[in-house]
């Protein structure tokens, strides 16, 4: 069995795979249950919406994933490990995979390439984003939200490294990583540098770039490019599943988030709706997606063990947590 471990208020992004693989296969938790249970089933345990806990409950989620494996669970993104956004991505920039930098807005950011953007560390919200094109115009972006008694704790100033494939059009890649498997799984497509909804149906076929836009995510999904790089990626993430969402610049990977949460839709709504080029393309990824879901599922565990044992509330705080 799988069990996915969500903040309460962001479980829906898991309701559809519970749907599709049946609730003795595949189940979501909050993390304000496991945090009350005594017991708990053994299982393939994976933990999401790190951004999205206190320290104090990352510690008490490190606690109880400690106590899953030792009672022989599996575990995938321990909240011991998994590095911050932050943390993620100057690693990145360190390690040469990506080319920009990132700051924090509350430590005097000067950025040495422009433009950049302000972004919040601890959600995924990318509807105001807007490029601030030189330090005069960070500075007064920065003084206005304090003005506005918005603290800069927790926002992120981070530069722009974003090709658009043709003007006034870009794309987002994204890859899967589960347990080892690295999984390129589609490509959207926008006319603005935050690609949303993206390009489906009469928009798509209207783009003077059609062909050449269905086959970008063709090559992308059919060959898995740009595996090895994600593999860094997520190892130094330190992050076993989760989406990574990237662009080119240069034509080299610039990852700019790694959601150990992505929303799984409804893939039957999802083929109805997409475009008829993109089709089998989302076919094939979305089934090597849930295969290696249901791997996970029914991975064999000693007969023994019957359950694994919790941390509540109160015995954390005891361990000093």
């Amino acid at each position: 069995m799988i069990h996915f471990v969500t903040t309460a208020a962001h479980g829906y992004t898991v309701t559809n795979l519970v749907r599709r693989h049946g609730k003795r296969t595949c189940r979501a938790w909050s993390y304000d249950e496991i945090f009350e249970k005594r017991k708990i089933p053994v299982g393939t345990w994976v933990f999401t919406d790190h951004e999205r806990l206190t320290i104090d409950e990352t510690n008490q989620a490190a606690r109880v994933a400690q106590q899953m494996e030792a009672a022989g669970c599996r575990v995938l993104n321990h909240p011991a490990f998994v590095r911050s956004r932050f943390e993620t991505l100057r690693r990145l920039r360190e390690a040469g995979i990506n080319d920009f930098s990132v700051f924090r807005a509350d430590a005097s950011p000067r950025p040495t390439r422009f433009p950049v953007f302000i972004r919040n560390e601890y959600d995924h919200d990318s509807s105001s984003l807007a490029l601030l094109e030189n330090q005069a115009a960070l500075d007064a972006a920065l003084h206005e939200l304090e003005a506005q008694s918005i603290p800069l704790v927790g926002k992120l100033v981070i530069e722009y490294a974003v090709d658009p494939i043709v003007p006034d059009t870009w794309m987002r890649l994204s890859t899967y990583h589960f347990g080892g498997t690295l999984i390129a799984h589609h490509i959207g497509f926008d006319s603005h540098w935050i690609v949303k909804d993206g390009f489906e149906g009469e928009r798509m076929d209207a783009h003077p770039c059609k062909e050449r836009m269905l086959e970008l995510e063709r090559d992308f999904v059919t060959s898995n490019l740009y595996a090895e790089t994600m593999r860094d990626a997520f190892d130094i993430a330190r992050i076993d599943y989760g989406r990574a969402d990237f662009s080119l610049m240069d034509g080299r990977v610039q990852v700019y988030e790694i959601n150990t949460n992505p929303m799984h839709g409804n893939a039957e709504r999802i083929l109805e709706e997409i475009h008829p080029g993109r089709k089998a393309l989302f076919q094939q990824s979305e089934t090597a997606l849930q295969r290696e879901i249901e791997k996970a599922a029914r991975t064999s565990f000693p007969k023994r063990l019957a359950q694994a044992i919790g941390l509540g509330p109160r015995l954390a705080s005891d361990a000093g947590l």
